[in-house]
């Protein structure tokens, strides 16, 4: 009967060793993920503020474009987002804070990265 018990124990052993392997490779996987996603938007912040600066050189090479319509304020105000941001990330964070949903949830969308 002890010789069943050992058995038992061991095989439960080994489970638990290998559901503590699985654990951590879904920690890992979330890493990676969580790090695609967060590079991910700061390229698409990139090449929304590369659009609108580009769409700005061309406004500003043609005479006839009236140069008050410019959001120049807006434009400031979302560049010193995206500086605190690139800051922020520097800046080491701890986990489970709600840090990182607020600093990825600037990066879509405001008015001024409309093209």
């Amino acid at each position: 009967m002890g010789v069943l018990k050992d058995l038992k124990i061991t095989d439960l052993e080994k489970e638990l060793r290998a559901t503590k392997d699985d654990a951590a490779k879904m920690l890992i996987n979330f890493d990676y993920e969580k790090h695609d996603i967060t590079q991910d938007a700061k390229v698409s912040a990139a090449i929304a503020m590369y659009k609108i600066q580009l769409q700005m050189a061309t406004e500003a090479q043609d005479p006839s474009f009236d140069k008050g319509t410019w959001d120049v304020e807006g434009w400031k105000a979302r560049l010193a987002e995206l500086e605190d941001e690139d800051e922020a990330e520097d800046t080491p964070v701890l986990e489970g804070s709600d840090a990182d949903e607020d600093q990825g949830g600037k990066a879509g969308g405001d008015g001024a990265a409309k093209v």
